[in-house]
């Protein structure tokens, strides 16, 4: 194979890519150690009668659907088979433990994980009165706007959560929602609300103009449209699938409505390498896609390894949350106790990117939510003789927004950043914070300023691999395409002529040109199989 210059075209066919993804037929008890979750796999054998909620990926192949290839999968070992969820290639389903078991033995089958349940997390301090909007002018978002008048115009971002409601200052720019909590999601042109609170606080922080309070209580870009996918019940809980649905929605929806960050305030505990993980696979076909992911650290700090998933894989943006003390200096400020710190728990990669102010945090209030009843001390408002029009929440929730907001400036400014170009940015101009170490403050405090004035558009190549389930669902879209590599680290890769796939290094192709111009992300499955089955337990847990 010819080389030129620095790199190495290679060209990807079916006899390499199929040693890495089908492999031989081993024994059971090989098979479900390979493809299922060891506490799954525990749970199944000690109660084969119980019923287990699943996600199934599987194995590619170019003549089949994976999403159905799946539920065949599932439905061969008499299982119930709930959703197709193209965006991992697989499926969601319910089957017995004995059934479990078996279909580890299924040629079709990647890998089979618990369909989990988890909450939503925020800091429960009080003192409403203490709250202030220091944290909007702490990260430069007044001056954008009056320097460059950028405000997040024509720039869409999705907030997957709890739902937003009608709030005077939003308007009329959420421009859809949806609700996968529902048990028939439709696409509204208006807002469906907000049973728990939480989504409408965070839209707030990104969207809100400040109508209710003069323009005092603004989001970073205030002129922002957003789009509502309601994935987060009014309990604070949702499930692995119900989240991968409302992102798989996000990936076919995009180009309609333009949207190009999505927020993710919430995130479950990390119990593997970011390559097993679905959320952080979803996370990174909207990324590869063109889609700006900014998801929150945590709230489990302060101890160190504490990052949650999607915020774990090392394409997304991760943000962890600063006490600003309520005032524009950042000499009174700290890291908040409750933000996750890095690096992750399992691959040890540097975590978070940045922080943004997150404690005390003022924005839209839900009028009757779940949180707005459960803490009333927490109402805000500028006119004493109306009823309050915001409330006050903490936690990496209310700092990851802040940064999607930014992220909407710079998108207003250049639409053609691509979501590497957009980190790179973000953290080449971060403020540094003398007092926080890396693993708690990231590259410092994101700088809308600085980084609007930046012109270094980075290196533009990932530097680790992607998931497994990427990997995986990327054969049918990569099949016959001509890659790039690095040939400094090609590792003898693979070629036209069958040349092991397993030992190229994801993280030297150049994917900023790949996905820019030769891949269609529509070409990602989705086959809905089945009903919702709700969310699952978890709910508004409270830390400090």
């Amino acid at each position: 194979m010819r080389r030129s210059g620095r790199f190495l075209a290679v060209l990807v066919v079916v006899a390499a890519l199929q040693p890495l993804w089908s492999g031989a037929a081993v024994a059971g008890s090989k098979q479900v150690r390979a493809k299922v979750e060891p506490a799954l796999a525990a749970a199944a054998r000690s109660d084969p009668n119980r019923l287990f909620a699943v996600v199934v990926t599987a194995v590619p192949d170019l003549a089949k659907n994976a999403s159905g290839q799946a539920a065949d999968a599932v439905r061969r070992v008499k299982g119930h088979a709930t959703h197709g969820l193209g965006i991992v290639g697989g499926a969601s389903a319910t089957l017995t433990g004995a059934a479990l078991l078996a279909l580890a033995n299924d040629k079709d089958v990647a890998a089979i994980v618990a369909d989990r349940s988890f909450g939503v997390s925020f800091d429960p301090v009080g003192g409403a009165a203490a709250a202030g909007a220091a944290g909007i002018s702490e990260v430069g978002a007044p001056v954008a706007w009056a320097q460059y008048g950028l405000t997040g115009m024509g720039v869409t971002v999705a907030v997957v959560d709890s739902g937003i409601a009608a709030h005077p200052d939003l308007g009329t720019r959420v421009v859809a929602a949806i609700d996968f909590t529902a048990a028939m999601p439709a696409v509204s042109t208006s807002p469906l609300g907000d049973p728990g609170g939480h989504g409408t606080h965070v839209a707030g922080l990104i969207a809100g103009d400040g109508t209710s309070s003069a323009g005092r209580y603004a989001g970073v870009a205030p002129d922002a449209n957003v789009v509502d996918v309601r994935v987060i019940g009014a309990d604070g809980s949702t499930t692995l699938s119900t989240v991968l649905r409302g992102l798989e929605w996000i990936l076919q929806n995009r180009r309609t409505y333009n949207i190009r960050v999505v927020n993710m305030s919430f995130g479950a505990a990390a119990r593997s390498s970011y390559t097993e993980d679905l959320l952080a696979s979803a996370a990174e076909v909207l990324t590869f896609a063109g889609v700006v992911v900014v998801v929150a650290a945590g709230n489990s700090g302060p101890g160190p390894a504490t990052i949650t998933t999607p915020a774990i894989d090392p394409f997304v943006i991760t943000v962890g949350a600063l006490d600003d003390a309520g005032t524009p200096s950042l000499l009174d400020d700290s890291i908040a106790s409750f933000s996750s710190r890095g690096p992750t728990p399992v691959d040890g990669i540097a975590k978070p990117d940045v922080v943004a102010p997150g404690r005390k945090m003022v924005s839209l209030r839900a009028a009757g939510s779940t949180l707005d009843a459960l803490y009333p001390e927490r109402r805000f408002g500028t006119d004493p003789l109306a009823d309050p029009a915001y409330f006050v929440l903490s936690g990496t929730s209310m700092a990851t927004p802040v940064v999607a907001g930014v992220v909407a400036l710079l998108l207003q400014r250049d639409p053609s950043l691509t979501p590497a170009q957009i980190k790179y940015r973000l953290v080449s101009t971060a403020r540094p914070l003398a007092f926080a170490p890396a693993s708690s403050a990231g590259a410092g405090m994101v700088n809308a300023a600085t980084a609007i004035a930046s012109l270094d558009r980075g290196r533009g190549r990932a530097a680790f691999r992607i998931t497994n389930a990427f990997a995986n669902e990327s054969f049918t879209p990569l099949f016959g395409q001509t890659l790039v590599w690095r040939d400094i680290a090609f590792n003898g890769g693979v070629d036209s002529h069958g040349k092991p796939w397993a030992s190229v290094g994801w993280g030297d192709i150049t994917w900023e040109t790949l996905t820019a111009t030769t891949i269609t992300w529509e070409s990602v499955d989705s086959l809905s199989v089945g009903s919702l089955s709700g969310t699952g337990a978890g709910g508004w847990e409270l830390v400090d």
